[in-house]
């Protein structure tokens, strides 16, 4: 440190020059200027040392982004080049303050390495961090090249840091973004209709999620907009049917559900794919990185993925319109997507499409209103994916919908599929597992043609609806069906699903019977949404390759038959 002998010889007004002319002419100059600097932990001027100044002096004469760290708080120092990086939370309050205060929220990792420049006296250097900072706001997800560098006092101890640092983010972000539509551009190229489009667009955005975290895509089929294919981890989708029509309508972006001011991130975006007219016509919805506010850089990044896909959407419908193709896929996705009621106050249902992408497959779930009295629940599973697996599930899906309201039972509709899977190409060896709750008798009864058994939570105890079983549809249609019932007790909770939610490979599917009978009793006092979410979030595999449908009920009723053994 300074003697009194070398402050008194410099006297305060030969430090107030040498500041005041390393201070000119720069905006960060006059706020040290002007800051009663014997308020903080640094004193005035005049008692600073000469390491003091002289890292000082460097710091506010440079242009390159610098500051200056001092003493056992390292209270902070910097010029105009660094204050940009502070945005307009950190300053002008980052003057004169502790790095520990100022940097709270990256202090876990500036800290240590801070530390270790004091401590030992050496410098380090770091490339392109990536450091999530409060700075406008929001948690915002930067990069930055630095150096950490001693500053000796005048004693040859340490006395503070000297920080160089430039942010890199633009470039970061710009780099990963080509990328992306590199890999998005490359994964097109091999599609030959509008569904392959559609399935190869999310599944290349899935492999670059940094900024688009996940995508819905939809087609126009008919007079609706379908959902196609997605890549995303949650079954339902943001955008509701007026936010996709006001897209198509006016041909703009629309945010969902967030008013975007180009300076703060926004959840959701719906972006218009295809030509009007004659041509192919869709719908984006991209959920963005919630770290990245959305700028100019970002909204060219998303017209050049909307740009990438209409261009092979535009291809794909002239490849498939020219064999035929197109209106049997438009057909397909039309039938395929008949909307069940979903989300009532006693039901949920969810459907996960696999990993490839496409949002219609074999597996599928129908709720449905008999009379006020009773409520019929269906879930299937055809054998395979895609199209034309779509389209045995949409003819099994209407006709199980039409028998059940014709006053079918279980078991009469069911046998009755078996001669409408004998007429259906990919409907041979279905399964599919179907129940009416009856309000007024207080029972459940179900069949199953080769299904895996329902689950209800009863008391807190998982209880196995095993009976009634039979083989698949079609493989033995002169098989008689059976119905069983399940007299329900208040408070118990139904769980239909596909196989995709318990199977593994290498693992019995005993061991996934247990696994879904311990998320339900886990589960069983949640609203049904919540349970619904909360079964494919504990169950789900990251890597499934089937499709997967959960229907949950809430049953109300008195009585209760004894639990079954594990199927």
């Amino acid at each position: 440190m300074t003697t009194d002998m070398d402050r008194e010889g410099l006297g305060h007004s030969a430090v107030d020059a040498w500041l005041a002319t390393v201070a000119s002419g720069t905006e960060m100059g006059a706020a040290v200027l002007a800051m009663d600097w014997s308020a903080t932990p640094l004193g005035a001027p005049s008692e600073w040392s000469v390491g003091l100044r002289g890292a000082l002096g460097l710091c506010l004469s440079s242009r390159f982004p610098m500051m200056v760290l001092w003493g056992p708080e390292l209270i902070g120092i910097y010029n105009d080049g660094l204050r940009t990086m502070l945005g307009t939370v950190k300053h002008p309050g980052g003057l004169g303050a502790p790095a520990r205060t100022v940097w709270s929220e990256i202090w876990d990792t500036i800290g240590p390495l801070l530390a270790g420049v004091v401590t030992t006296g050496t410098s380090t250097w770091v490339e392109n961090q990536p450091l999530v900072l409060e700075r406008y706001g929001f948690p915002e997800e930067c990069f930055f090249t630095y150096s950490y560098s001693p500053v000796f006092d005048d004693d040859a101890s340490v006395g503070g840091v000297f920080v160089t640092a430039t942010e890199t983010t633009a470039t970061v972000v710009a780099q990963r973004r080509l990328v992306c539509l590199a890999e998005l551009s490359r994964t097109l190229l091999d599609a030959a209709d509008p569904t392959e489009v559609c399935v190869a667009a999310a599944n290349a955005l899935a492999e670059n999620p940094d900024d688009v975290i996940a995508a819905d895509v939809y087609l126009r089929a008919g007079e609706r907009l379908t959902l196609v294919s997605s890549n995303r981890r949650v079954t339902v989708s943001p955008a509701s049917l007026d936010d996709l029509r006001q897209v198509t309508s006016t041909r703009l972006p629309k945010p969902i559900g967030d008013v975007p001011d180009g300076a703060r991130p926004i959840a959701q975006i719906a972006i218009p794919l295809g030509q009007p007219g004659d041509g192919i016509e869709g719908v984006l919805v991209a959920a963005l990185n919630p770290q990245r506010p959305l700028d100019p850089p970002f909204d060219e990044f998303l017209s050049l993925i909307a740009s990438t896909i209409t261009g092979a959407l535009d291809n794909a419908y002239r490849q498939s319109n020219a064999l035929g193709q197109y209106r049997h896929i438009s057909d397909t996705l039309q039938a395929s997507m008949l909307k069940p009621a979903v989300d009532l106050p006693t039901v949920a249902a969810r459907y996960l499409p696999a990993v490839a992408g496409l949002a219609v497959g074999g597996d599928w779930y129908d709720v449905i209103d008999l009379d006020p009295g009773r409520r019929a629940l269906v879930v299937g599973d055809c054998v395979g994916h895609g199209l034309t697996a779509a389209t045995a599930m949409a003819h099994l899906r209407v006709a199980a919908r039409t028998l059940l309201l014709e006053s079918r039972d279980p078991a009469a509709a069911i046998t009755a599929l078996d001669t409408v899977a004998m007429s259906v190409e990919g409907a041979f060896c279905a399964t599919i597992l179907c129940a009416i709750f009856d309000t007024e008798n207080r029972t459940l009864s179900y069949c199953r043609a080769g299904h895996p058994p329902a689950l209800v939570i009863s008391g807190g105890e998982p209880v196995w609806l095993d009976g009634a079983t039979g083989l698949p549809l079609s493989v033995d249609p002169s098989a008689p069906r059976d119905n069983a019932t399940y007299a329900t007790h208040e408070g118990d909770m139904l769980i239909m699903y596909t196989d995709g939610l318990i199977e593994r490979r290498n693992e019995s599917l005993e061991a996934g019977f247990e696994r879904l009978a311990a998320a339900g009793v886990a589960l069983h006092h949640e609203p049904v949404q919540v349970a619904a979410d909360g079964l494919l979030a504990r169950l789900q595999p990251e890597n499934t390759r089937d499709d997967v449908v959960v229907v949950v009920k809430r049953l109300t009723g008195t009585g209760r038959l004894p639990a079954t053994a594990m199927p």
